[in-house]
């Protein structure tokens, strides 16, 4: 049966920048939770069990019992870190198989999910523990991708991941609007032809058949869901000739948006 782990978030937790004199000594004090610790900047030396690690920005560090850890930092070049202690209600094999440090490869996501966690364990809002027990989940999976076979990992360390997957994103939301490629190269601060290549390299598929995939999937949710024409939708998606996008939607989707329409009205009448 598929392990479903629950971790339970404790009471110490937070953001803070160290202070000047800051220091970490637990050396011979080993730990009897666990404790997820993120640096967003600045620099120091950490030792986890004997071996010592450099500090610097997007790292993060899982802690675990019976761990031992010292650390310092540069008093001109402060540390600023996000910690969360906690427990798991029983061993967990994917607690186990996971390394004690990373390199976020891509901090984006996993900063807001962090950020988040220490706003819902301030506010204690309805149900604030039930959040904070699925973004920390979130964030355990996060690190089991980092973990992830070679091949993925070199894609994941690409500079330009964050730009692909950001302009993507904003395709899916407005593919009518989706804009040149010339355009979007620019948001990557990329050369259109380099910008084509590293998109298809992180979503693995042209940025053009991205661009016509997303605008046929916004069609066929107009047609289906909401009932609004073949002629309404084309415009609305931006094409200025409808038996284009209709010779466009059959390509992708097999059949003529006409068709897609009429499923729609029958799925409505069910």
């Amino acid at each position: 049966m598929l392990e479903i782990p629950l971790f339970i978030p404790g009471e110490s937790y937070g953001k803070v920048v160290c202070e000047r004199g800051w220091k970490w000594n637990r050396g011979d004090v080993p730990f009897h939770d666990y404790d997820l610790w993120y640096v967003w900047r600045g620099e120091g030396r950490l030792v986890l069990n004997g071996e010592e690690h450099p500090l610097s920005h997007n790292q993060c560090y899982l802690f675990r019992p019976g761990d031992r850890v010292d650390a310092w930092h540069n008093p001109d070049l402060p540390l600023v870190v996000t910690y969360i202690h906690f427990s798991a209600k029983e061993s967990s094999v994917m607690l186990a198989a996971l390394p004690s440090r990373y390199d976020i490869a891509s901090p984006y996501v996993f900063e807001a999910y962090l950020d988040r966690f220490v706003q819902v364990m301030t506010l204690r809002e309805h149900r604030h523990k039930e959040e904070a027990c699925m973004l920390l989940r979130l964030l355990l999976m996060g690190l089991e991708r980092e973990s992830l076979s070679s091949k993925e990992a070199s894609r994941r360390r690409s500079p330009h991941l964050e730009a692909m997957t950001r302009i993507a994103a904003t395709i899916r939301e407005n593919p009518a609007q989706a804009g040149s490629i010339a355009e979007l190269a620019k948001q990557a601060y990329l050369s259109p032809r380099y910008f084509s290549m590293k998109f298809r390299e992180t979503m693995g598929q042209t940025i053009e058949s991205y661009i016509i995939e997303k605008r046929i999937e916004r069609a066929e949710l107009l047609l289906n869901q909401h009932g609004m024409m073949v002629g309404e939708v084309a415009e609305a998606l931006g094409y200025q000739n409808i038996y284009y996008f209709s010779k466009q939607f059959k390509k992708v989707r097999g059949y003529s948006p006409s068709k897609a329409g009429r499923r729609g009205a029958l799925h409505a009448n069910d």
